[in-house]
């Protein structure tokens, strides 16, 4: 065989030693006489159906050849892996045996030379396009010597183990190559047409790839995808699931990457390196870039599936920071971001958020963070569109149930039957205007009614706001008792208590003229409640202190701070603050009405600082972040902080309730049951809204055992009986 240089000679004289091997191995047995036949013909059918008899003996073929065979091709393929993957041993370093090896194996060392690339170089890349050759190598050889396929099947696994299965970790760990090393550069995805880090195959490290956005369209999603990456992960996983044990290394890659990359994000959001939303993004461009990667790199696998929602879940459900932040992206989304965007667009972006919703198990967060950015949404006619908002409902609907949502939908009603009953009171105030003398307190807006518009809102929808009313101006106040009357004698049984934390107004303000001018300037200033409590203050005095603000207003002082701080910015500076710099120094501290204020608006609409730019520099000042509207204060009495990593304490008091009517709903109907299987009940029925932890359960279950709803079982402690 050495002396032959022709491969298809060697081949040929390879084939017909095989079927002489076989022919002697089968000659005293009848039943392989036509397949010894069938081999000096060339054909192969027969002796492979002759190698699958059951109950004969092969000893000439087994022993003096497959053996040998496989022994060989084990060697050989074990010294070639092991050189391509580990540095400082020779090319030349082929067969650890010493002896003359098979011709197989003289046939892959002339491989070997073919790149002229030596082997400690190669990147894990190319290392799985070479075995992929080396696999079909073995599978053509087999088939053109006629091997029996017991043989070829004890090939192919040597092959497998050889070149896959006892190298696994090192393909997946290969600094700069490997499919963690890979897998980062896809998960980082730079920008269109940059240098990537890791290798492909032909290329070296470095080599230059090109990127497309999730989808392949621009529209569809602002998402960088390196496909041309993926597919090296897709080669890769498809020589791994040869030997599916070693599958499991990229599963682990995969999980370790989503973790890394995800703590990463979290890390930015506790240090306040970025706002909320942008951390709900971040999320949000992992998850389409992962799975892209399990979906067409690992062919949408089950359990590759399984982990990547394990993994987002595993830092997503850390605490209840991802359920606040998701509810402020929602609330940024819903207010600017859909605004004039078309169904196909509304649609897309909600699916992108209910995916992200899903990882949460603190749903009862989101809830109580979602419902008090919609309130503030509704109340302050800030929605960009109501056909986004009831399509985030319906998506909550058919993700959570009729229970989840039930109170939003109120909120909409309320928001429906509140502008009905606004038209009513309008035409009942038109009916009157000929017979209702002007009230004593409508002089201060001289002599004219203020216009009212009220949300009557049902109490068990809207966020609790423990919030007592300031005291309004005399005409703001006789407009809210004219409301109440007309509504209480409209809707008997009905009670009344007004919000003003939450409410706005429009003030028409009166400066002096500009030098050179006789007409005095006028501006409508949009302001909310509080403002307008405080300015109107100043149409009797130029200079009051904040301990006489306080007084006649009766503004919460959190509140009343962040509202005068909001009146002094230097973009609206329409009262001049004592004090330097951006706080406020105490109770003496001087606000002065500012008769030089001007802008370039008739119409003026003064922003809200936030709670914790109001508060950074007086003392006392409450931490957290607050939202630029008119309903602050109902966020920090519901204990609802943007940003905040810990469970509001509204959501607490709700899941103690919804805990305990739980066990005593499970125990009714059970009647006796142990510690073990009604903490697994109570965490089956409460999983859609939050995960009870088993102390919290024990606790609930001891408060119920005080309260005489349970009992224990005399003879164990740990069985619990239902009291009636």
């Amino acid at each position: 065989l050495d002396r032959l240089d022709d491969a298809p000679q060697r081949m040929a004289l390879l084939r017909s030693l095989v079927q002489m091997l076989l022919e002697l191995a089968h000659a005293s047995n009848g039943a392989y006489a036509d397949a010894a036949s069938s081999f000096r013909r060339g054909g192969g059918a027969a002796a492979t159906a002759a190698a699958n008899v059951s109950g004969v003996n092969m000893p000439v073929y087994e022993r003096d050849f497959e053996e040998a065979f496989l022994g060989e091709s084990q060697d050989f393929y074990r010294v070639e892996s092991t050189s391509r993957l580990s540095h400082g041993i020779s090319s030349e370093t082929t067969n650890s045996s010493g002896n003359s090896s098979s011709s197989l194996s003289a046939a892959a060392n002339n491989d070997d030379d073919e790149d002229g690339k030596p082997a400690a170089k190669y990147s894990a890349m190319e290392y799985v396009h070479r075995a992929q050759s080396r696999l079909q190598e073995e599978r053509v050889r087999a088939s053109t010597l006629d091997l029996p396929a017991s043989t070829r099947a004890a090939l192919l696994r040597i092959v497998e183990t050889e070149l896959i299965e006892r190298h696994a970790r090192t393909l997946v760990e290969m600094e700069g190559s490997g499919f963690a090393s890979i897998l980062k550069v896809v998960a980082s995805s730079p920008a269109i047409g940059s240098v990537a880090a890791a290798s492909g195959p032909g290329g070296g490290v470095g080599s230059s790839r090109m990127m497309m956005p999730a989808g392949g369209d621009s529209s569809e999603s602002s998402v960088v995808i390196d496909h041309e990456r993926i597919k090296d992960l897709a080669s890769m996983y498809e020589l791994f699931s040869r030997v599916p044990s070693s599958v499991n290394h990229l599963r682990d890659a995969l999980s370790e990457r989503i973790k890394i990359d995800g703590r990463a994000l979290v890390k930015d959001q506790e240090n306040n390196v970025a706002p909320p939303a942008a951390f709900v993004k971040g999320i949000l461009a992992m998850r389409e870039r992962f799975h892209a990667v399990v979906t067409d790199a690992m062919k949408g696998e089950k359990k590759a599936q399984k982990r990547m929602k394990e993994s987002f879940e595993d830092f997503l459900n850390a605490d209840a920071r991802a359920a606040n932040c998701l509810a402020v992206y929602v609330d940024e989304l819903l207010r600017v971001g859909l605004r004039g965007a078309d169904e196909r667009k509304v649609s897309m972006e909600l699916d992108r958020v209910i995916v992200i919703f899903r990882y949460l198990s603190d749903k009862d967060v989101f809830e109580a963070y979602y419902k008090n950015h919609l309130a503030k949404r509704l109340l302050g006619n800030k929605s960009g569109s109501e056909e986004a908002e009831r399509a985030m409902v319906s998506l909550l609907k058919a993700e959570c149930g009729y229970q989840f949502t039930s109170k939003l939908e109120g909120m909409f009603n309320d928001m429906r039957i509140s502008k009905e009953t606004a038209e009513k009171y309008r035409s009942h105030k038109k009916s009157l205007n000929n017979t209702v003398s002007n009230d004593s307190r409508d002089a201060e807006n001289g002599g004219k009614p203020v216009d009212v518009e009220v949300s009557v809102l049902t109490t068990g929808y809207w966020p609790s706001q423990n919030v007592a009313p300031c005291i309004l101006p005399p005409a703001v106040k006789a407009a809210m008792d004219r409301f109440q009357k007309y509504y209480l004698n409209t809707y008997t049984g009905r009670k009344l208590s007004w919000q003003t934390s939450t409410g706005s107004a429009e003030i028409r303000a009166t400066f002096h003229p500009q030098k050179g001018s006789s007409k005095p300037r006028r501006h409508d200033l949009s302001v909310t409640t509080y403002q307008m409590c405080i300015l109107v203050l100043f149409n009797t005095r130029d200079t009051l202190t904040l301990k006489q603000i306080r007084d006649e207003t009766n503004i919460p002082e959190e509140e009343l701070r962040r509202h005068l701080v909001s009146l002094c910015t230097p973009k609206h500076r329409i009262l001049r603050k004592g004090s330097k710099g951006k706080g406020i120094s105490g109770d003496d501290d001087t606000f002065t009405y500012n008769a030089d204020y001007t802008s370039k608006m008739t119409r003026v609409k003064v922003p809200m600082v936030s709670m914790r730019d109001a508060s950074s520099a007086s003392s006392g000042g409450a931490k957290g972040a607050g939202s630029a509207s008119a309903a602050g204060g109902a966020s920090k009495s519901a204990g609802l902080v943007d940003g905040s990593a810990s469970v509001p304490l509204s959501v607490e008091e709700d899941r103690r309730h919804l805990l305990e009517a739980a066990i005593v709903r499970i125990m009714k109907a059970r009647k006796v049951l142990n510690h073990n299987d009604l903490v697994a009940e109570v965490t089956r029925q409460l999983s859609g809204r939050f995960v009870p932890p088993p102390q919290f359960v024990k606790k609930r279950v001891e408060s119920l055992i005080e309260r005489e709803y349970l009992e224990r079982d005399e003879a164990d402690r740990r069985v619990y009986r239902y009291m009636a």
